[in-house]
C-alpha cells in the first residue's frame, strides 16, 4: 500500500492535536482520525518505508548523503551523515524482524571503524550513535562499546575548558576556531556522557561533565 508524505504527516498532526489539550474556551479540534485508524496509517507508512528501504540497500554503494536528479550522491569515507544509513537499517530490521537488513546494519556499521579517532569532526555522536551504539544494545558484543566509546574520547577532545563547549571547526590542539561553537555540537554531546566517568577526570576534561 503506497502511502503519500502529505497523509503520513497529517496523521502526525492529528496524534499532536490528540495529545495536547486545546486551551480554555477553544473550539475542539475537527476530524481528528480515531486511534485505530491513526495506528493503521501509522503501520502503513512503517511498511511502505521498510520496502523501499529493501529495494534500496542492495544498490547503496556508498554512505547516502543526498540525492541529485533523484539520485543518490554518496560519501565512501561517510562524511558528517555516515551513522544515520546504518542507523536507518537497524530500525528497518527492529520493524520487520528482516535479518538481512539486520546484516546489513552491522556491515555498513563496521565501514565507520576508522572514524572513532577522527580528531577533525564534532559529528562523531551523528556517526556512532545510530550505527555503534545500536549494534552494542541489541547485539550485546563489546566491540560495539568499545569502538563507541573511543568515539566518545575522541569527541571530548574538543572541549574547551574556558568556554565550556565542544568547538565545531579545527583540530583539537589548533588555535584556530578554538572559540567557535555550533547547535550541531550540541547534538552530539549524548556520545561523550555515555563514557564511564573518569575518575580524577582527564586534563582535557571538565570535571562537571561539560554539562
Amino acid at each position: 500500500m503506497a502511502v503519500s508524505r502529505r497523509s503520513v504527516l497529517t496523521t502526525a498532526a492529528a496524534v499532536t492535536a490528540v495529545q495536547v489539550p486545546a486551551a480554555p474556551g477553544a473550539r475542539a479540534a475537527a476530524a481528528v482520525p480515531a486511534p485505530a485508524e491513526v495506528r493503521r496509517t501509522l503501520e502503513s507508512a512503517a511498511e511502505y518505508a521498510v520496502e523501499k528501504v529493501r529495494a534500496v540497500a542492495p544498490r547503496v554503494t556508498g554512505f547516502p548523503v543526498g540525492t541529485k536528479f533523484e539520485k543518490w550522491v554518496y560519501s565512501q569515507n561517510s562524511d558528517w551523515v555516515g551513522g544515520f544509513w546504518p542507523g536507518t537499517l537497524w530500525l528497518a530490521h527492529l520493524y520487520s524482524g528482516d535479518t538481512a537488513l539486520r546484516t546489513a546494519a552491522l556491515d555498513w556499521a563496521r565501514r565507520l571503524a576508522p572514524r572513532q579517532y577522527d580528531t577533525t569532526t564534532h559529528d562523531l555522536g551523528f556517526l556512532f550513535s545510530p550505527s555503534w551504539v545500536t549494534a552494542w544494545r541489541l547485539t550485546g558484543d563489546p566491540y560495539w562499546r568499545a569502538g563507541a566509546l573511543q568515539a566518545a574520547d575522541t569527541l571530548i577532545r574538543r572541549f574547551n575548558p574556558r568556554g565550556r563547549f565542544l568547538r565545531a571547526w579545527g583540530r583539537p590542539d589548533e588555535a584556530a576556531d578554538a572559540g567557535r561553537v555550533i547547535i550541531d555540537t550540541m547534538m552530539n554531546l549524548g556520545a561523550p556522557h555515555r563514557r564511564p566517568r573518569r575518575h580524577p577526570p582527564a586534563p582535557h576534561e571538565d570535571p562537571s561533565g561539560a554539562r
